[in-house]
């Protein structure tokens, strides 16, 4: 009995280590992606110093996520060959290198090279939500990558007021200096936290382990699974946030910018949803999650679609279709780091790429979406006022 009983208690002990440890690996992960986030409220600030116009200071949003592609596509594969400890703090020192570039940049394109630099970094968020699922045991794994992606989400939802308010306080370049100081400082933390050991460390040459992304959906029916139900819905969550700021701006409502951008206190509530999703995926399975997110997601749009002039349905149908995104995101993502330990890096790398991708087109098509669905309404609208028209 005193055997079982120390056993537990080794075990116990285990656990909250680890939780500790994740909890440090999502307030990194919210660090590195918030960098991404940061300069977008003070654009027209960056193009006054720089005497640019506003229009043009859109290339360094675009910039940003260019970088962040690349480097989900060349950096985080990564992850099967070096060390946690190691892959991580670099990637830190580079984030902070990059940012004090961007800071010193003399002219938009040097901010332009800088702000790639920072994009592929930022992608430390997919290393570390890796390490958490590995560092974790089997049955709170789903909880651990719940916790990154909270972490991750309040990143980029605090990047944009805390980058905002330095800048207002100071200066725009004083705000990436800023930033880059704390990434340096993660940096260091990761190296002395972090696991010093690759549990399945890849011999393969770097270029080989490139060429492999290739080959694993279709090694693993499960990632093309979890490939396409992940790029549906994130298709749907860009094209639909697109799609909801035309809207609001429209009649019956016409909102302001500032008004619609309020509707993001709304969808926090699927930042909540995340860590209850990874506990359920441990205790049920992924799937009955993954689909209970699809069904909150399907209720979100229906609110929407039937409460288009109320301001509190469309809350309604906001929180939930987040709180449904979110959940199937995280359950998804536990899956798949489950697939191989010796691909996990490769391929979270494929799945993310394809995500990303898929949102990017999302944000591309919405607005289509949107003009022809307001154009079909306001056309069948003219047809109603006409037929009561006598003589019409």
């Amino acid at each position: 009995m005193p055997v079982h009983s120390d056993s537990y208690g080794h075990m116990e002990h285990e656990t909250k280590n680890s939780e500790r440890l994740t909890i440090f690996i999502a307030a990194a992960a919210g660090m590195a992606i918030s960098n991404n986030y940061a300069l977008q409220p003070v654009l027209p600030i960056v193009a006054r110093d720089l005497s640019v116009s506003q229009e043009t200071t859109g290339l360094i949003v675009g910039s940003l996520q260019i970088g962040y592609m690349a480097g989900i596509l060349l950096l985080v594969p990564l992850g099967d060959k070096l060390k946690p400890a190691t892959l991580v703090a670099w990637q830190f020192l580079l984030l902070g290198l990059a940012l004090f570039l961007g800071a010193a940049a003399p002219s938009l394109d040097a901010l332009l090279a800088a702000a790639c630099l920072v994009g592929a970094m930022a992608t430390n968020a997919v290393h570390l939500s890796g390490v958490a699922f590995r560092v974790s045991p089997p049955q709170t794994r789903g909880r651990a990558v719940g916790t990154v992606a909270m972490g991750i989400s309040a990143g980029i939802l605090l990047s944009r007021f805390v980058g905002g308010l330095i800048a207002q306080m100071s200066d725009w370049r004083v705000m990436l200096a800023s930033f880059g100081v704390v990434a340096v400082v993660f940096g260091g933390l990761c190296w002395r936290l972090l696991p010093r050991h690759a549990s399945q460390q890849s011999q393969e040459p770097y270029l080989r382990l490139l060429i492999s992304l290739t080959d694993l959906p279709r090694q693993h029916p499960l990632l093309r699974e979890g490939i396409a139900v992940g790029a549906c819905w994130f298709f749907i969550f860009s094209a639909l946030w697109v799609c909801l700021a035309l809207g609001l701006a429209e009649p019956p409502l016409r909102l302001t910018p500032a008004q619609v951008g309020l509707f993001g206190f709304a969808g926090l509530l699927g930042l909540f949803a995340t860590r209850p999703a990874g506990q359920f995926a441990d205790r049920w399975g992924h799937r009955p999650v993954i689909l209970g997110g699809f069904l909150l997601v399907v209720i979100g749009c229906l609110f929407l679609y039937v409460s288009s002039a109320s301001i509190i349905g469309t809350a309604i149908g906001v929180a939930l279709f987040d709180m449904g995104c979110f959940a199937a995101q995280v359950a998804n993502q536990t899956r798949l780091l489950a697939i191989d330990a010796a691909a996990r890096s490769r391929i979270y790398s494929v799945y993310m790429f394809t995500y990303y991708a898929a949102g990017a087109i999302g944000s591309v098509v919405g607005p289509m979406i949107f003009l022809c669905v307001f154009r079909t309404n306001v056309t069948a609208d003219s047809g109603h006022r006409d037929r009561a028209i006598p003589g019409t």
